[in-house]
Order: structure tokens, then sequence, then C-alpha cells
């Protein structure tokens, strides 16, 4: 049954990602063609992330203490498609479409974090979750590769009415989940008839590696700054930041597929794609600061690349270690957290590059400290308890 679940969690993420794209193409750009101030997209920005901020732990708390959890999923979704049909009439009135954005955003959190504890449920071998993860990601990736191109085609043709084309999205993906509304998603039982518990961790452990991480993304959050600032004098500046990110995907979807194929193969542990991810990232810190445009481009495949080893094998080592009944409360204060860090970290590298320091120095700086939250990282999984 979780199976079919996971399957239909693979199809309304699909969807949820194209109505992302549409979102994120079609809003702001309704919203600055409606004011014609920039100071309103960041108005927009704001908002979006505000939810990211404030209601990771609460609604992370809400869905562990739910065994139907099926029924939160199909909530978002409608009460998505719902908000996503009355932004439209209320398009022209600023605060309305801003408190709107931020309802989207809450309710993407939720169906996201549905997700994650529903692969939680699903078993505790390392592999097999790296394989459900790697999987979902694959799937994810694949789909943005279409997606954006596509949103942008319908916010061209509709502008904010192809909002109307998301909410035709949802609301069939949202009746996918009606039959298991009823279903319980919790860990089976063990052939002992005990629950199935993650190996047992202290808090030190825990603690280790969430520092560890966050460090680590403080030093990454600056990765932005320096393609920017490398691009700002360029006339084709945009044309190259647009192949960049689509080089970034790129370099995610080759990850994930070879992390899937391993994890068929039972060859991927949590470990290695963990510590390798963050080298990788480390060392994408250390090219983006070379005065040298060609070098972005080996960068940014290796920021995609080694960030969704991370992201993918850090998902599985929270579900593998982390209860099941704290699980959604421990990712939203981990995700709450990471919000915070990435704009704190962007607006201190700015800082520095415009009160002088070179490129080179500050990605110099970065990746030093990614390197050592590397270190800190693979001594807390020194800790960890052995299988």
């Amino acid at each position: 049954m979780k199976r079919t679940l996971y399957h239909l969690h693979l199809l309304t993420s699909s969807l949820r990602i194209v109505g992302d794209a549409i979102e994120s193409v079609a809003l702001p750009w309704s919203l600055l063609e409606g004011t014609g101030s920039l100071v309103s997209i960041g108005g927009f920005a704001l908002f979006t992330h505000l939810p990211w901020v404030i209601l990771p732990p609460i609604l992370g708390r809400t869905l562990d203490r739910t065994t139907k959890k099926v029924r939160l999923a199909f909530l978002a979704l409608i009460l998505q498609a719902l908000l996503a049909v009355l932004i439209v009439p209320l398009s022209s009135n600023v605060w309305a479409f801003y408190l709107i954005v931020s309802g989207i955003s809450a309710l993407d959190i939720l169906h996201r974090y549905y997700g994650f504890s529903l692969v939680a449920s699903i078993t505790l071998d390392e592999s097999e979750l790296q394989g459900l993860n790697a999987t979902l990601a694959t799937v994810g990736n694949a789909v943005s590769l279409i997606a954006f191109p596509l949103a942008g085609l319908l916010a061209y043709g509709f502008g904010i009415r192809a909002m109307l084309f998301d909410a035709a999205l949802l609301i069939p993906g949202a009746l996918t989940l009606v039959p298991y509304l009823n279903v319980e998603v919790g860990r089976e039982k063990t052939d002992e008839g005990l629950p199935g518990e993650p190996l047992g961790v202290n808090r030190r452990f825990v603690i280790g590696i969430i520092t560890s991480v966050l460090l680590f993304n403080f030093a990454l959050g600056s990765f932005r700054i320096f393609v920017f600032a490398s691009l700002r004098e360029l006339a084709e500046g945009k044309v190259l930041y647009g192949l960049l990110q689509s080089l970034t995907t790129a370099g995610s979807l080759v990850a994930v597929v070879g992390l899937a194929y391993l994890a068929r193969r039972r060859l991927a542990g949590l470990k290695r794609p963990l510590v390798a991810g963050m080298l990788l990232q480390s060392l994408a810190l250390l090219i983006v600061g070379v005065p040298a445009l060609i070098a972005l481009f080996p960068a940014v495949f290796l920021v995609g690349f080694g960030g969704e080893l991370l992201n993918v094998s850090f998902d599985s080592l929270m579900q593998r270690y982390i209860p099941l009944e704290s699980l959604g409360k421990a990712r939203g204060v981990f995700d709450a957290l990471v919000t915070l860090v990435i704009p704190l970290s962007q607006i201190l590298f700015a800082w520095l590059v415009e009160r002088g320091t070179t490129v080179l120095n500050a990605s110099l700086l970065a990746a030093f400290i990614a390197f050592l939250a590397s270190l800190l990282f693979v001594s807390m999984l020194g800790c960890m308890t052995k299988d």
C-alpha cells in the first residue's frame, strides 16, 4: 500500500513542480506589470520565503502527530488549487496577492513533508532509502527541465490566468489520493513484533550533524553572489545566467540518476555520497572565484551534481536515524534554520565584495568554511552507530 502511495507521490510531486514553475514565472511578472516597481518583487520574495522561516516546525509537528498523513497531503493539494484560482481575480490587490502567495508556499511545505515522512515509513534500509529519494529527485529534475520553458510560454500567453493551469493540474493530483485518505502511514512491525525503529543515536550526534550542514550551507550560500559578480558587467549576462542554471539542473540530474542506479545495485550507502557531495561543492566554491568566465561552467555543474548527492543522502540520513514520530518537526526546524542561513551568507559575502574584497579571495574564504564544515561532518559520521 505504501509503495502505491509512493508512486502517487511521484505523480503529485511532478504536478507540483509544474505548478511551482508556473507560479515562479507568472506571479512575479504579473506583479511587476501591475505595479511597475521592482520593490514589489522583493515583497514577493519575502512573502514566498517567510512561511519557510516560520511554519516548517509547526507543519512538521502537525504531520508527526497524525498517522493519517494522506489526508494532509490531499488537503494541501486542494487548498493550493483553490488559492491558485483565487489569486487571478485578486491579483490587482497587492496585499491580498502577497497573502495568497504565502498560503501557497505554506501548503507546498506540507506536501513536501508528507512525501518525506512517507519515504521514511517504507524502509530503514540505507540503499532502499537512497533509491527512493534518488528516484524522486530524478523525476523532479527531469520534469523541471520541461516545466520552466512551458511555464514561460503559459505566462507569456495567458499572464496571471496561467495560474488556472496550475489549479487544473493540482485537483486531479489530489483526487488520486481520495481512495487512501484513511490509510495510516507508520513504520511496519519487525519480525520480532516490535515497531521498526531507527538505530539509536545520541543528541550530540544529531546536533553535530545539523551544525555542520548549516555551516556548510552558509558557505555555499555565497556561490550565487560570486556568479552574479562575474556576470554583472557582461551585456549577455542574463543569457549566460540562464544557461548556467540549466547546467546546474543537468548536474543534479546526472547525480541522481547515478545514485538511483547505485542504490538498485545496493552500492549506495549514506556516508560516501554525503561526503562526496560536500567535497564537490566545496571544490566548486574554489573554482567559481577564478577570474575567468569559463570557470563558471564546471563550477555550476559541480554545485548541481554535488548538491543532489548531498540533499538526497541527507534526506535518507534523517529518515534513517530520526524516529518517524519526530521526523517532521526535526526537518521543520532544520529547514527554518537553512532558510535563514542562506540570505545571511549572501548579504555578508555581497558586502565583502562591494567593500573591495576580490571574488577570488571571498570564494577562498567560503571554500575554507565549507571544507571545515565537511571535516566536522565526517567526524560526526565517525560517531554513528554501525550496522
